[in-house]
């Protein structure tokens, strides 16, 4: 998926070389650029993955602790998506804004009723793009390395590498 003009640029805007250690991104740091507030936090649905509330006039994103880390950097991530989405007046805009609304997350085999939304994909891309950005992406595919090599530097999962190869027409034999 391409991001729409206005995603693209808040994204460039907001994450920054700055934002990295090496090739990992500081998702701490990137929280308190924005002005979210990060928690862990026990679901009682061990699927919920992560979430995005507004609560006492700011944004705070809950991840689920007893997921992998690579699990949570990614849920983080997406939660991060759904915020700038919904900045850029983009598809997480309207549900973000409104009142007692957030966005609630699952694994990636298990999503809430089953649905896919435009607000999701726009935000699994947006995590896909800042963790895994495609300029050091292909840097990597030039310099041979495997997809568990890449998944390391990034500190993400080899499935959350496998996906972003394949969306950016990488394939591995």
């Amino acid at each position: 998926m391409l991001l729409d003009n206005k995603v693209q640029e808040k994204l460039d805007s907001i994450i920054t070389h700055d934002c990295y250690k090496g090739y990992e991104l500081q998702l701490d740091s990137v929280c308190v650029k924005l002005g979210l507030s990060l928690f862990s936090a026990t679901f009682t649905d061990t699927n919920l993955s992560g979430a995005i509330y507004k609560d006492e006039g700011k944004f705070k994103i809950y991840v689920n602790k007893n997921h992998p880390i690579t699990r949570k950097r990614f849920t983080i991530a997406h939660e991060i998506g759904h915020y700038i989405s919904a900045l850029s007046g983009s598809h997480s805009a309207k549900q973000l804004f409104s009142d007692n609304q957030g966005f609630e997350d699952y694994n990636i085999s298990y999503r809430k009723n089953g649905l896919f939304s435009e607000a999701e994909t726009e935000a699994n891309e947006i995590a896909a793009q800042i963790l895994m950005p495609e300029i050091d992406v292909k840097h990597f595919t030039e310099q041979k390395l495997s997809i568990e090599e890449m998944a390391e530097r990034f500190f993400v999962s080899q499935a959350a590498m496998s996906i972003r190869l394949y969306s950016l027409g990488v394939f591995f034999l």
